[in-house]
Order: C-alpha cells, then structure tokens, then sequence
C-alpha cells in the first residue's frame, strides 16, 4: 500500500484491489484506464486505487444506473434487438425509428449517434453484468449447507426479469463483434472470460475456506465451470428455439454433475455421495 502524505490518502494497487473486490486485475486496470473509478492516480505506468473507493459496479459513464424509461427504454429495446438480429452496420437511426413508432429526430434527442448507442449498449452491459451478480455473502447459506451441484450451479447467476432478455441479446452482440470491435474484444476478455472465473474461483476459494471443499486448484475448476457456461450461451446464441434452450440446460446440468463427481472423486469433505 501506498500513501500520498499531502493529502493522506491511502492507495492500493490494482492488483490488491482486485483481490480484495474479487475481481480480475485486468477489468480494473481497464475501468481506471476508462476513468470509471473515481480518484485513481497513475505512477511509472501503475495504476493506484483509493482504499476506500467504492467499488467498481457504482462507476460507469456519468454514474448512470442504466436502467431506462419511457422513450429511452424502447430505443434501447428495439435497438439491442435490431442489432443482435441484423447487426450493427445494417441497422440505421431510420430502422430504429420506425420499429419504435417514433421520428427520427427522437431517437436523437436521446442518442446523439448510433455509435452513441452502440457504447451505450456496451456500459449496460457492463454495469448490469456486475451489478446482478450475488456477492459471497449472498452465497453464504449455500456454501455451507448446499450440496456440491448446489455449490457448482450457484456461481451460474441470472439476470432480473425486466432486462434479461437485453442481457441475452447483447451477449449475443458482444460475441459477433469481438473480432472487430475493440470494445466487444474487451468485454469478452475482461467480463465473460477473466470476470466469470475470478468469480467462479472467489467462491471456490470460500468454500475451501469453509470447510465444504478440500483444498484444490480452485482456478482450473474455475476455468472448467465458466467454460461450461460459456458453451451453453453459445449454443443458445446459434439457435435460441425453446428446444435448443432446453437441450443446452439439459448439458449444463450433466456437465455440472459431472463436476461434482469429479469432485466427490478428490474425496470432498461433507459428501456422501
């Protein structure tokens, strides 16, 4: 840790900030680069964090909640859903209008581009993506008197009803644009993939901490996991009928009883079975 003596501000390392939020150092050196977290300082090329900065999920373009109303909330909708089914370069202001029921011109006096859009689409994304899910705390009850499947399948979180299907739909938008778009690139990178096992290994670490998992490379299980999560998304992003997503969950639940047998094989503690 670090002190600034003129101000006697106390400041941490990414690298300590994320071990202490659980999160990866990546996405944190990738939120102070975008300016998402208030009073970080930059030093020979490191970045360092207040110690008592709130965390990451409150930081995002303008401190916006992104949860949107009225006139914005069906641009938003119908926009997400546009290019998730079309893709960006096809869909213009015109399209968006028009499935709105809206001019043109009110699109604009709530996005300035479609770019504009486009980033939005992306920082909803990101903001929700953390914001939604459940912290260890929540998890506790879990940890300490669920099964190993209950273990494993905790760390698969959903989204809230009312913007699932956003959720889903930009998903799908990240995962098509990442080979050309910078930004997508970085949230496959930093959220599904980084974000997705630091979580995954957070909670594997506490259940070890707990007494419910003998010790083991929590990160390679972690890996797996998110690996598993990541192959039923895409295969719901391929073919999203109602029998796709059933077969897809029908895979994620063997998968994850697979993982349990693998563990109850390194003889956890707690297991009977």
């Amino acid at each position: 840790m670090s002190n600034n003596n003129s101000k006697g501000i106390f400041y941490k390392t990414v690298r300590e900030k994320a071990a202490e939020w659980s999160v990866s150092t990546r996405h944190l050196q990738y939120l102070c680069k975008k300016g998402r977290i208030e009073g970080v300082i930059k030093k020979a090329g490191v970045w360092f964090i207040p110690d008592d900065a709130p965390i990451p999920v409150q930081h995002s373009k303008s401190n916006v909640n992104y949860n949107f109303v009225g006139t914005k909330k069906k641009i938003f909708i119908c926009a997400t859903s546009l290019i998730k089914s079309k893709g960006f370069e096809a869909v213009s202001i015109k399209d968006i209008a028009d499935n709105v029921g809206i001019t043109q011109s009110s699109v604009y006096n709530h996005f300035k581009s479609k770019q504009e859009i486009l980033d939005t689409i992306y920082d909803f994304y990101r903001y929700h993506f953390l914001k939604d899910r459940p912290s260890l705390e929540d998890i506790d009850p879990i940890l300490k008197n669920g099964s190993l499947v209950d273990i494993i399948r905790c760390v698969t979180y959903s989204f809230k009803e009312d913007y699932m299907r956003q959720m889903s739909d930009i998903t799908a938008i990240v995962y098509y644009r990442c080979s050309i778009d910078n930004e997508a690139k970085e949230l496959v990178e930093t959220l599904i993939i980084n974000e997705g096992v630091t979580f995954v290994e957070a909670v594997f670490n506490r259940a070890v901490e707990l007494g419910r998992l003998a010790p083991l490379d929590t990160h390679a299980m972690a890996v797996f996991i998110n690996s598993v999560k990541i192959y039923v998304f895409q295969i719901w992003i391929v073919d999203p009928s109602l029998d796709t997503s059933m077969k897809a969950r029908e895979d994620e639940i063997k998968l994850f009883q697979y993982a349990s047998r693998l563990l109850t094989d390194l003889k956890f503690p707690n297991e009977s079975n």
